[in-house]
């Protein structure tokens, strides 16, 4: 008998029925001996004769590349040791040995975030993502939405991954300039504005930092990064209220007059 702890529930793998039983007592239910149509919560007795538990049943499966060997699926399953398609071929064996990662079908993948971090394109569910931030959703509603997750600490720590990937922060600044173009907003309306801001706001501490930010988009104090250099990164250094504020005590032909 070995088990795995998952969210402080240990879960069992048993050897054969012996041990089940052995453990559970011989009023447990008999394992089912067709692991392919058992559902959710059921144990089963696994292809290497190993008896797990079904923690997860679904019979719905959706791969961005849309492989026969996912297609031809009727859907998976997954045990506390890995994640099995529901096919003819599909071998389920009970050796966490043989899994590095539960979450995952490939036994060769032993953690799917390292593939965030690597990937070089944005992918279909990463363009959604950025296009919910640009629309001004949170970060952690944003993956919600895009990724179909409903639970907002996962959201929220993947969310904060993604946000640090170049790519995305890039499709973000992409979809922001393709909006900005839109509504008549671009560099020089956004300089002229900062500008603005620098000349005639009434707080010093705003001033101060539209010239800083003017100076970090001509580049007199210093290199900065591309992606902090866009729409988006210009008024990064002001609060909405600031914003708000010095627009109410700017001359008429201010802000207003920026777009003409």
């Amino acid at each position: 008998m070995d088990y795995r702890t998952i969210k402080k529930i240990n879960h069992y793998v048993f050897s054969d029925l012996d041990e089940y039983y052995s453990h559970f007592g011989k009023q447990a239910p008999e394992p089912s001996t067709d692991w392919k149509t058992a559902s959710q919560g059921d144990w089963v007795e696994a292809d290497d004769g190993g008896i797990v538990q079904l923690l997860k049943v679904s019979n719905n499966i959706k791969h961005p590349n849309d492989r026969k060997n996912y297609t031809n699926s009727k859907g998976w399953v997954r045990t506390v040791v890995g994640t099995f398609l529901i096919k003819d071929s599909t071998f389920m064996d009970s050796d966490f040995d043989q899994h590095g990662n539960r979450y995952t079908f490939s036994k060769k993948i032993t953690n799917p975030s390292r593939r965030v971090v690597e990937r070089k394109n944005v992918t279909n569910k990463e363009k959604e993502f950025a296009t919910h931030i640009v629309a001004g959703s949170g970060a952690v509603k944003a993956y919600m939405n895009a990724f179909n997750e409903e639970s907002d600490d996962k959201a929220r720590k993947k969310s904060i991954v993604l946000l640090k990937q170049r790519r995305v922060m890039k499709e973000i600044e992409s979809s922001a300039l393709e909006v900005a173009s839109k509504l008549g907003i671009d560099h020089e309306y956004i300089l002229h504005s900062l500008k603005c801001i620098a000349d005639n706001g009434m707080d010093a501490n705003v001033q101060l930092q539209a010239v800083k930010e003017l100076g970090k988009a001509i580049g007199t104090l210093g290199n900065v990064k591309k992606v902090e250099t866009g729409v988006v990164g210009l008024f990064q250094g002001f609060s909405q209220e600031q914003l708000e504020g010095v627009k109410r005590k700017l001359p008429e032909r201010s802000l207003d007059n920026a777009t003409e």
